[in-house]
């Protein structure tokens, strides 16, 4: 032992000699390597969306860090690594967004974030998800694909990344794919159809069969190539589309050792699992086990399948909100629960029109269960014996 300094601080400690090791990351680390993941999935939805991206992630950052300002500066309650977090709400906030939302929805989903699911929950409820749901309730019209007889939103095209103008918009007839399609002039953007309300529509039997074809028709004439949901050009939230940059980023985060590599595993695998025996409507009946649909020699039903992987807020919920460190399990079994309910109850509610943004409450939704999860799977204390609820104390 060195004379005069602590133990922790020995050389023996530094190197890593037992009884202890010296970590190298702190919370602090922890929570700047996650704004950094969500900074290039970030970078990537303004790629695809323009400069109202960025407004969007802005505004929502703005008043994240206000009204959590706000409650320091009143209750005197600043604590460290509270900036990291707080950034990090509001940027994850912002990519649960459209990028053509107004203003004042951004600035909403900030503030409830912020105060509700930060402040007054104390983030055991994912504080970035409590704003979004909440805005989802106050902005229906606006928000909701449920009830439109055709939902459009707009993506930049190829040749106008980064400067082009969501406004300026058009439908193109006979569309064969993002990298494939340029809009007439002067458009900068395409009007596309989001996979997500195809699938929903799908689902619930409104896209009719073309004789004994039953999925044909949905691949055919409403989905766009699956290419197009890998690299994200389809409408959706700002982080919700590229499914590249989130998978990148989500294996950084597994090699840092940030995130358990078994929660998105758990998330994805009981999502396809669920989309594959789950049944759709056709024609007045239900089709069950649609993974093993073979229509025209072509494996039709996984396609349908991995769709529902590629489509909507499932690869975001399953890489960058659902490993969130505060509300969710600690252990890694605890995750692979966690994970599994979430990816059942996102399908099960977008199947079958339980509730918009599904994926974003299916999470909320095990957050509440966190805590039962991690009574159920902690290991116990060697020595101990198993606690007897029935002997008084």
């Amino acid at each position: 032992m060195t004379a005069g300094a602590p133990w922790l601080l020995s050389p023996s400690a530094l190197r890593g000699e037992p009884p202890h090791r010296r970590g190298i990351s702190t919370h602090r680390h922890i929570l700047r390597t996650w704004i950094a993941a969500a900074a290039v999935v970030g970078f990537v939805g303004c790629a695809l969306f323009g400069i109202d991206a960025l407004r969007v992630i802005i505004v929502t950052l703005i008043f994240t860090f206000g009204v959590d300002l706000m409650f320091v500066v009143s209750l005197r309650r600043a604590s460290s690594g509270r900036l990291s977090r707080t950034f990090l709400i509001g940027v994850l906030a912002g990519l649960t967004l459209p990028a053509d939302v107004d203003w004042h929805v951004a600035a909403i989903c900030g503030t409830v974030s912020a105060a509700v699911g930060n402040v007054i929950f104390g983030g055991w409820l994912h504080p970035a998800l409590v704003g979004r749901v909440f805005v989802q309730f106050l902005f229906w019209e606006k928000l909701s694909l449920a009830g439109a007889t055709v939902a459009l939103g707009p993506v930049l095209s190829a040749a106008n990344l980064f400067v082009g103008d969501l406004n300026q918009a058009v439908r193109v007839e006979h569309y064969q794919g993002w990298l494939e399609t340029t809009p007439p002039p002067p458009a900068d953007a395409l009007e596309l159809t989001p996979p997500l309300w195809s699938l929903r529509q799908f689902a619930q039997g409104q896209i009719p069969a073309d004789g004994r074809l039953i999925f044909e028709p949905l691949l055919r004439d409403s989905l766009p190539p699956w290419i197009d949901t890998l690299i994200g050009a389809v409408p959706g939230g700002i982080g919700e589309t590229s499914t590249l940059a989130i998978v990148v980023v989500g294996f950084f985060l597994i090699y840092r050792g940030y995130l358990r590599w078994q929660l998105p595993v758990a998330v994805l695998t009981s999502a396809f699992v669920a989309a594959s025996i789950l049944p759709i409507e056709s024609g007045g009946d239900y089709v069950w086990f649609p993974v093993f649909a073979i229509e025209g020699g072509r494996a039709v039903g996984l396609a349908y399948v991995l769709y529902h992987l590629t489509a909507g807020q499932l690869m975001l919920g399953a890489f960058l909100l659902a490993g969130d460190v505060v509300s969710s399990p600690m252990r890694a079994h605890g995750q692979v629960v966690y994970g599994i309910g979430i990816g059942v109850l996102t399908i099960f509610m977008r199947l079958y029109g339980v509730l918009e943004c599904e994926c974003y409450w299916a999470i909320l939704i095990m957050n509440v269960l966190v805590g039962t999860i991690d009574r159920f799977t902690s290991r116990r204390i060697l020595g101990t014996a198993p606690a007897d609820d029935s002997v008084a104390a």
